[in-house]
Parts: structure tokens; sequence; C-alpha cells
């Protein structure tokens, strides 16, 4: 039954895109896009998805004009469900209003390999807001929510992070962020981020990044993290 709940939402919002495009993309052409990612730790709104492992993420993207859809693949590591990796499936919607950028996501993923009988699938809707403080100084907002979050016993879950990024040099930029992540039935934590990222090359960045949660004290996957991120656009 939740599955066809989820396919329906998200035929629902394709739907909806679908017919924005006459307004939004008007003499657009297809753009592709794509990028590839190494993690020292697999570390996602500040626990980590290896259980202290690199983790391997490529995605692929189309947009025309300000809709877009995507797919991303991620390697996980988690000996209590026994999954090994994810996928996703992606639609959303890019704009800017009043000197805001807005992404707005419609996310299917996919937990593989996890045991029989552990919920492996689930939609999550993720809004990003981004706006610039001054010429070196953007703020941001990330808010994410899932009906039926993953895992057994696991149900409506959500995450609001708000964070900035200061551009020190034209190549070096310095990030810090605070999130909380809640979910029904599952463990609550807030989690705080520093990072500084450096920009290699146009399409080639390198970033360090420091986490903390204050649920150290549940085990490794909670406790304070420090990893390196390459990443390559196409």
């Amino acid at each position: 039954m939740w599955v066809s709940v989820k396919a329906t939402a998200l035929s629902t919002f394709a739907v909806i895109t679908v017919l924005a495009l006459p307004l939004s993309a008007q003499a657009e052409t297809l753009k592709f896009s794509g990028e590839v990612k190494g993690l020292t730790d697999g570390i996602y709104r500040g626990v980590s998805q290896t259980e202290g492992l690199p983790q391997y993420i490529a995605g692929a993207q189309v947009a025309y004009g300000k809709v877009f859809v995507g797919t991303l693949f991620k390697t996980m590591r988690d000996r209590t469900t026994g999954v090994d990796n994810q996928t996703q499936a992606l639609i959303g919607y890019k704009t800017k209003v009043k000197g805001v950028d807005i992404t707005a996501r419609a996310i299917y993923k996919q937990y593989n390999g996890v045991r029989p009988g552990i919920d492996d699938e689930f939609m999550e809707y993720e809004v990003n807001l981004g706006r610039k403080l001054s010429d070196k100084l953007t703020g941001k907002l990330n808010l994410a929510y899932s009906p039926d979050n993953y895992g057994n016993r696991a149900k409506q879950a959500n995450f609001v992070e708000i964070g900035v990024d200061y551009k020190l040099t034209p190549r070096l930029s310095l990030q810090a962020a605070n999130g909380f992540r809640h979910v029904e039935n599952g463990t609550d934590y807030t989690s705080y981020l520093a990072g500084a990222t450096y920009a290699v090359t146009k399409t080639l960045n390198a970033s360090l990044t420091y986490t903390h949660t204050d649920k150290a004290d549940l085990g490794d996957k909670y406790g304070d993290a420090t990893f390196i991120t390459l990443s390559k656009k196409f």
C-alpha cells in the first residue's frame, strides 16, 4: 500500500512540474550534468552512513529550464540492517525569488541489501534556500521531511539545518552549520558542522569537514568525525 502511495506522490509531483514547463522553460534546451564524490567517511546530516568507512557517490541530472530530474547512487554500510548501498530517483524545481535561491526536490530512496522484513524504501521532500548576505557571506537553510522514514519502527522524520558559507578567497570558502534531526520512534539529535572547501579547478573541489552531534554516547555512528571529500562535476 505504501509503495503505491509513494509512487502516486512522485507521479503527482512529476505532472505538476511537466505542466509548468511551458511557463518556466520557454526556448530552453536540455542540460545534462553529473557529479562523482569520494568521502573518507560517509557522513550525512551529522551521522555516518558507512560505519566510518569511505563512501562513493555518483549522480546524474537533466534539466529543462527550472525543472530537473536525476538519479543518484551511494555506497553504505550498516551491519544492523545489512544495507550496502542506496539508489535515488528525484524530480525538482529550481528558481529565485527576491534574491533567495530556492531548490525543491521530491526524492524516492531505495536501500539495497537489507535483511528481509526491513522497510527499505521511502519518499523524502526537501527544500534548500540560499541568500547572499554580503559579497562573501551566504546564508543557507535546508528543510527535509519524510512521512514514513527508513527502518522498521521509524515513521515521520524531518531535518532542519541552518548554515553559512564564507568566501575567504576566490578559491577557498569556509562553512558552518547547525542542524536538528527528528525521527518518530527513532533517535533525535542535534548536529554541528565546520569545514573548508578549496576549488582545485572549476569542476574539482576538495573539502575538510568536522562534525559533532549531541548523541555521541550512543556509539561511533553519532560520534565526532573529521573527513575529506573530493568532488568532480561534469
